[in-house]
């Protein structure tokens, strides 16, 4: 059974009313912050040597009287063979710390930002597409939406968004910026979402607009150990991350171990202008990362390109129309392609079932199904693929070749 609406390119905002004031172009810096650090230790390593090494720098720094100022180890990470810590370290433990044979990175944490754009007033097109759908529409997929929050109560979800965890428990586990519960809403709102049936857990990664790449990771961890824990959720899972930070050893790491653990990471490419591999998770090996395109297939100029990306997709002058008000919001980013894919991963999970359930083989699904050489001015090394699921029509708005949603199998095309 098939439906057919206007896809989430037109989107409903999902936003509260008397939302946040419109975002400025850059939400927060990803500068280093002072006295803080994330250790990472070699793939790998044995259990009781990360116990060895772990008692060791709390002894070191609790012997320490000059040490005082500073909080030393403040929490742990562990994700299949990947093991960091992050905390407050003076330079003289940094020393010893970089001295042990276990250790393979010490890195500043940094802060990491919304990957999205506002604009008030853009003379561009915005996008409406239409395309059909199975009625399947994600049923039993999880997206963990990394984000600011997602609203739960609103309608649009139907009951299907549920709370995860909040890794800043000093302040409500609550949307308080707009952009998680748009992104929850790109992937599975009823109207507007891609996999309309989709269970979404809410998993607040950043206080308002603003995060870092340690609070990061400690998301990532819950999700995955989340995902795992239960029997048979990891092929039927996406953690999506509409976020970016400094390049980072650990994050990758961490990415990189919770897809051999079999879950499909879904990151967008960041919004600099500039190859990938300086940002993360875009520049983790076995991130999915997605670039933004245009409406008429070009490639956003501020959207990071190269080796790194694996697709693009619609990401320039999405209209947000609010459920709750007059008037609309023009949102672009990374942040807005990223759910796209998210959704698609989801929906073709839920619609193909076990073959597509390792994060490789959905991955090469998705660029299966993409259509090739359309993008202009994609970007040394990125990949000329835009992905959605086939093609209703050759022709999208302004008479742009675009590739629309569907599941009638008569029209998906090999490329």
């Amino acid at each position: 059974m098939k439906g057919v609406c206007i896809f989430g390119i037109a989107i409903a905002s999902l936003v509260t009313q008397g939302a946040a004031a419109p975002r400025s172009q850059q939400q927060q810096s990803t500068a280093a912050i002072p006295g803080r650090w994330i250790v990472t230790l070699k793939s790998g390593i044995d259990k009781r040597d990360v116990e060895q090494h772990l008692d060791w720098i709390h002894d070191t720094h609790r012997r320490s009287l000059s040490r005082g100022q500073t909080s030393g180890v403040e929490r742990t990470f562990g994700i299949r063979d990947f093991h960091a810590y992050t905390g407050e370290f003076d330079e003289e433990l940094l020393v010893e710390i970089q001295a042990k044979n276990e250790v393979i990175a010490i890195e500043p944490d940094h802060g990491a930002s919304l990957a999205a754009l506002t604009e008030q007033n853009s003379p561009a097109p915005t996008w409406i597409i239409s395309y059909m759908y199975d009625s399947s529409a994600g049923t039993g997929t999880f997206a963990y939406v990394l984000d600011s929050g997602i609203r739960i109560s609103h309608p649009d979800f139907q009951g299907r968004a549920i709370k995860g965890t909040n890794v800043f428990p000093e302040v409500a586990h609550d949307d308080d910026f707009g952009h998680g519960t748009h992104v929850a809403g790109t992937i599975g709102s009823v109207q507007f979402g891609v996999a309309k049936n989709a269970t979404l857990v809410d998993v607040k990664t950043t206080r308002v607009a603003y995060g870092t790449t340690a609070k990061i990771i400690e998301a990532l961890e819950w999700s995955v150990q989340n995902i795992t824990n239960t029997p048979g959720r990891a092929g039927r899972s996406v953690i999506s991350m509409s976020l970016a930070t400094a390049t980072s050893t650990a994050l990758n790491d961490a990415v990189d171990a919770a897809t051999a653990l079999g879950v499909f990471v879904v990151v967008g490419a960041g919004n600099d202008g500039k190859d990938a591999s300086t940002r993360s998770p875009a520049s983790a090996p076995a991130a999915f990362t997605v670039g933004a395109i245009d409406i008429n297939s070009t490639r956003a100029t501020w959207s990071n390109f190269g080796p790194s990306v694996d697709v693009f997709a619609a990401g320039v002058d999405v209209r947000l129309t609010s459920l709750y008000q007059d008037g609309t919001e023009l949102l672009s980013g990374t942040s807005m392609s990223t759910p796209h894919i998210s959704g698609l991963a989801l929906y073709l999970k839920g619609l193909e079932g076990s073959v597509v359930d390792a994060p490789a083989a959905i991955g090469a699904r998705i660029k299966e199904l993409a259509t090739k050489g359309i993008v202009a001015g994609s970007g040394v090394g990125s990949p000329n693929l835009v992905a959605y699921m086939g093609m209703v029509g050759d022709e999208g708005l302004n008479g742009a070749s675009w590739n629309m949603l569907t599941t009638d199998r008569s029209c998906l095309r090999s490329r």
